[in-house]
Parts: C-alpha cells; sequence; structure tokens
C-alpha cells in the first residue's frame, strides 16, 4: 500500500513511476528526512548564536564585557551591520527580530536553489551513464513512449529525493519570510526563479550526459562554480547598473523577474530541444538548421539588449560591439559543434547529392541552395553563413543609431572580418570531421583552438604588435585591437580579399573531397549490389 498513490502516475507517464519507484525507498526517505531537518536545525542554531546576549543587571568592570554592545540585530545607534545594543531592566537586549528573519530567508533563498540544482546534476548525469553502462538506456528508446515522456520522467523523478528534503524546508522558508515581512510577490518570485533555473540546468545536464559525460561529479563542480561566480558578481555589480533596451533592471524589480525567467525558459527550451533530438538519434546533429537560426535570433536580441542604450558624448560603443563580438565568438563555437554533422551523414549526403545530379553532370545545382540551408546532413558552412548573417540584421539597427559617438565603419570592419574568420574556422571544422580518423572530434577541435590562439601568441613573442603590423593582425582573432584604432580601409578591404581567398581554397577542397567521397560509395554500393 505505500506505493499505491503511484498509480496516478502511471498513466500520465510510466517514466516517472518507474524512476520514483525505484527511488523513494524507505532507507532514501529517512535519510533525506532526517538530513533536512537536522540540517535546518543547524542552521537556526547558526542563526540564534549570533543574536546578542543578555547583560548581567550587576555591576561589572570587565573590559571583555563591552564587545556585547554591539551586534547586527541590535536596535540602537550604529553603522552598516553593527548598531548598539539597548537593554531592558532585567537585561534582555532589544532585538531586531524583522533583520534576523530577513537574513535567515536571504540565506534559505540561496541554499535551497543550490542544494536543488547541484545534487540534480549530479543525479541525472549519473543515472544516464548507469543506464547507457547497464544497456537499459537503448531499451528504454525502444519503448512505445515519447522521447519527450521519458526525458521528462527523468527530470521529474531522478531528483525525487533532493526535491523531498528542499520541499521541508519550504515551511521554514516561509516562516522566515513573514517575519522578514517580506511580500508574497516576492517569496514566490523565489520559487519561479528556482523552478526556471532546474528546468535549464537539468535539460542541460540530460544534454551532457547523452553527448557521453556520464561523470556526475564533474557537472556538480561546475554547477558549484557557476553558482558562486554569480553570486559574486551580483555582491560587486549592483542590479541597479543593469539595462536591458533602457530598462533599468534594478529599478524594475517585476521587470527583473520576467526578463530572467525568460531568459532560463528560453534557454531551458532550447537544450530541451537538443536534447529529445540527441536522446531520439545519437547520429544526429544537436540541432536542425532551421531550429539554429531561431536560436541565433533569439540570443542575439537577448545579448543586444544589454548594450541598447542611448549614446552619450562620452559613450564609445565600439567597446559594446567588441563585447559583443566576444560573446559571438563563444556562441558560434557552440554552433559549430552543434550544427557539424558527422563523417557517415556526410558520405550519405554526397551520395544522394550524386545521384540527384548525376544528369546534370555537375555537383552543384539550384536544388542544393536549399539542401545546403536546411538540410539535417548537408555541410554546416552554409548554416553558419546563414546564422552570421542574421546576428549581422539584429545588430544593424543599433550600429545605426552610433552618430557621432564613434565610426561606424569601424564597426562594420570588425562584423566583416569576424564573419569570414568564422566561416574559415567553420570550413576547417568540417573538413577535420570528415577525416577517416577516429579521433576526428578532438583533431577537429584542436585545430580551431590553434587556429584562434596561435596567431595572436606568435605575433606578440616576435613583438609584431598591432601598431605595427596590422595586415597581420588582421588574419587573426585579435583583429578588433587593430580596428579600435586609426587604420586606413586599404588594409581592411586587403585584409578581407584574403580571408575570401583562404574561405575559397578550404570550401573548394571540401567541395572535392565530397565529389570523391560521393563517387566512392556509389561505386561501392553498386560492387555490392552486383555481389
Amino acid at each position: 500500500m505505500t506505493f499505491n498513490w503511484f498509480d496516478r502516475f502511471s498513466d500520465w507517464n510510466p517514466q516517472v513511476f518507474r524512476e520514483l519507484k525505484g527511488r523513494l525507498k524507505q532507507r532514501n526517505v529517512i535519510l533525506a528526512i532526517v538530513g533536512s531537518l537536522t540540517t535546518q536545525l543547524l542552521v537556526l542554531m547558526y542563526f540564534w548564536n549570533v543574536l546578542p546576549v543578555a547583560r548581567s543587571t550587576e555591576p561589572n568592570t570587565d573590559a571583555n564585557d563591552l564587545y556585547i554592545k554591539y551586534n547586527t540585530y541590535c536596535t540602537g545607534k550604529g553603522s552598516y551591520r553593527s548598531f548598539q545594543c539597548l537593554y531592558d531592566a532585567v537585561g534582555n537586549p532589544q532585538v531586531n527580530w524583522q533583520n534576523w528573519w530577513s537574513d535567515l530567508f536571504q540565506t534559505l533563498s540561496w541554499a535551497l536553489p543550490c542544494v536543488l540544482l547541484v545534487a540534480g546534476v549530479y543525479l541525472l548525469i549519473g543515472d544516464l551513464g548507469k543506464e547507457e553502462r547497464r544497456g537499459t538506456l537503448n531499451f528504454i528508446r525502444l519503448s512505445p513512449q515519447t522521447s519527450q515522456s521519458i526525458l521528462l520522467g527523468k527530470l521529474l523523478g531522478v531528483p525525487a529525493i533532493p526535491y523531498l528534503a528542499v520541499s521541508l524546508a519550504v515551511p521554514l522558508h516561509l516562516m522566515a519570510a513573514k517575519g522578514a515581512s517580506v511580500s508574497i510577490v516576492n517569496t514566490l518570485s523565489v520559487y519561479l526563479l528556482t523552478a526556471a533555473a532546474c528546468a535549464f540546468v537539468y535539460s542541460a545536464a540530460l544534454l551532457y550526459a547523452l553527448m557521453g559525460g556520464f561523470q556526475g561529479w564533474i557537472g556538480a563542480i561546475a554547477i558549484v562554480m557557476g553558482y558562486m561566480s554569480f553570486f559574486q558578481v551580483l555582491l560587486v555589480s549592483p542590479d541597479w547598473q543593469m539595462q536591458w533596451f533602457h530598462l533599468s533592471i534594478g529599478h524594475y524589480d517585476d521587470f527583473g523577474l520576467v526578463l530572467a525567467l525568460l531568459t532560463l525558459g528560453t534557454g531551458a527550451y532550447w537544450l530541451w530541444q537538443a536534447a529529445n533530438r540527441r536522446f531520439r538519434n545519437p547520429n544526429v546533429t544537436l540541432l536542425s538548421k532551421s531550429q539554429s537560426y531561431r536560436m541565433t535570433l533569439c540570443f542575439e536580441i537577448w545579448l543586444l539588449g544589454f548594450v541598447f542604450r542611448e549614446m552619450k558624448a562620452y559613450d564609445h560603443p565600439f567597446g559594446y560591439l567588441i563585447a559583443l563580438g566576444f560573446f559571438n565568438l563563444l556562441w558560434f563555437a557552440v554552433l559549430l559543434a552543434a550544427l557539424t554533422p558527422q563523417r557517415q551523414m556526410l558520405l550519405d549526403w554526397a551520395r544522394y547529392r550524386r545521384e540527384r545530379v548525376v544528369s546534370a553532370k555537375q555537383f552543384w545545382s539550384r536544388s542544393i541552395v536549399n539542401d545546403l540551408v536546411w538540410g539535417e546532413k548537408s555541410p554546416m558552412l552554409v548554416a553558419i553563413a546563414v546564422n552570421l548573417l542574421i546576428a549581422f540584421a539584429v545588430v544593424l539597427p543599433w550600429m545605426l543609431t552610433w552618430g557621432n559617438a564613434s565610426n561606424p565603419l569601424q564597426g562594420f570592419a570588425v562584423i566583416l572580418l569576424g564573419a569570414t574568420y568564422t566561416l574559415i574556422c567553420a570550413a576547417i571544422a568540417q573538413l577535420m570531421m570528415f577525416m577517416k580518423s577516429q579521433k576526428r572530434a578532438i583533431w577537429a577541435a584542436g585545430t580551431i583552438a590553434a587556429v584562434t590562439i596561435l596567431p595572436p601568441v606568435v605575433l606578440g613573442f616576435l613583438q609584431l604588435y598591432p601598431d605595427k603590423a596590422p595586415l597581420a593582425w588582421l588574419f587573426s582573432v585579435g583583429a578588433f585591437s587593430v580596428l579600435q584604432s586609426s587604420i586606413s580601409m586599404t588594409t581592411v578591404f586587403t585584409a578581407f580579399l584574403g580571408h575570401l581567398g583562404i574561405l575559397s581554397l578550404l570550401s573548394l577542397r571540401l567541395t572535392r573531397q565530397l565529389q570523391r567521397a560521393g563517387a566512392s560509395e556509389t561505386k561501392a554500393l553498386m560492387a555490392a549490389s552486383k555481389a
């Protein structure tokens, strides 16, 4: 009778029933309850011990007694976080209980989400790794359940014990909110943000595990480091200094909450789409080309909001553009990994193209454009170019508002050279992924890292600084260091032509490799059919 209530879930999501039945054992439940209540007791004991202590009513000349006259939770005069203690007739201190409950509320508001995120990520990654080692993951794929139903069951069922432990601390959290006079909206916002953060991080954990990362402790450490870094950023950078499309996030609490929920929700959606796609077929790319276009549009609009502001005479928008370029560099590195098809997919596509255009006697035809832009198995070079056009289309209206604050030609030069540099990296990555080596992914990542890091290092070692060799620096990721100063457009145009030349050579080599691969695959299939 203990698990009869699980039957209600069996029809809605059998995977949830399977996970909960396997994890909510009596021993696990008891440990979660005892651990949660013990931790809450320790937290309360700590906060109780930092309260001001009572003072003896008898005369006391001991100098050591002076330290009790100031405390964080006293009610007298004082400076930041240190106030003079006032006592009643019997020596009991007057305590600012609202501040005490407020500190307890904030502590729980940060600690409870951290427990959910760290423990949930560790359990999710470890669970998928265990399923893969046992061979039951493929068995689950063959079940009549949809892939979304299975993954949703994992998200809801695998972290069941952390859910239970944290839920037991919710009454104390609500009590602290009431004692601190925190509004219902602010209290609910903590739970909404926690749910959105869990959806985002758990989806990322599923995707990481489905890509072959089965070390749960790596994910847990990454979450702890990210959580601590985010906390430090909030401490050193007050929220009232942040804006999004002219709206100050700190001055509009409701807008800041909506923006955070929108960011986490959108990120969770796309991570969920990638994980769902990967679960259905481990051999396909993480994203389809159409999904990448929509993702890039969402990312660019979100990113532009933090730099889109009214330009003053002292503003230098070129610096904001460099910041956008840095984050876009990271973004397109992610797109390269998500859109690059595996070797077998390219071989299948090359054979398909050869069979389709054999009558036209040319590899490139009108129909191939549609295939390169939208096709699942085609090379990703054209898709990266489309994503670059989307990014440029989003940034262009902002650049037109610069006026006299900065030279727009510098901005266009950064975008132009950055786009061609990204396409060169994409072509190199595609060529590396077409190798016959089993470690082609490592080769691709290593080559891109070398192309990105080595040129600035070598130029710096040779003491060829941007002011001495601007043309050489325009062929590296450090081109912005040249373009932010005065430089002739002739040098920029020469570098652009050089980028186009390198890109053309790489594209030509990729085309020839695909042609040869398509011919070889067709001959192999014909020989096999004759045999």
